[in-house]
């Protein structure tokens, strides 16, 4: 049995209450968590970080996540990160949009810490198996 890929998770987030509040409960969740505010900063972090798991919102500053998303699948030793979008934008997003831009899981804001948790969670389950 391979070994079980590493607790890493990054949060490309722009509300900084929200990116702070993540990051604090990734950590209590034993994650190795990073935080950022804008989708060119959270590209970039992805591709040297490398998590397991990133949580992005649709809407940031210099760029979206979609637009991450795209990019983060085109990269050969990213293209299996377990990726969850994050949105409260129900016009601009939908659940079928991320699924059909490849997305493994939706998370529409507002959502609790337990919602982020058992998410979290679950994606780290599916990234090991």
């Amino acid at each position: 049995m391979p070994e079980p890929r590493p607790k890493t998770l990054l949060i490309i987030e722009d509300d900084t209450g929200l990116r702070t509040t993540l990051a604090a409960a990734a950590a209590a969740l034993g994650y190795n968590a990073r935080a950022c505010e804008s989708a060119e900063e959270g590209l970039r972090q992805a591709l040297t970080f490398k998590p397991t798991l990133i949580f992005c919102d649709v809407h940031l500053p210099k760029g979206d996540g979609r637009g991450v998303l795209k990019k983060l699948r085109a990269d050969a030793e990213m293209s299996d990160c377990q990726f969850v979008m994050m949105t409260g934008d129900w016009v601009g997003a939908s659940k079928q949009s991320s699924i059909e831009i490849a997305a493994d899981a939706y998370l529409p804001k507002p959502f609790t810490i337990a919602e982020f948790a058992a998410v979290a969670e679950e994606r780290y389950r599916q990234a090991n198996l």
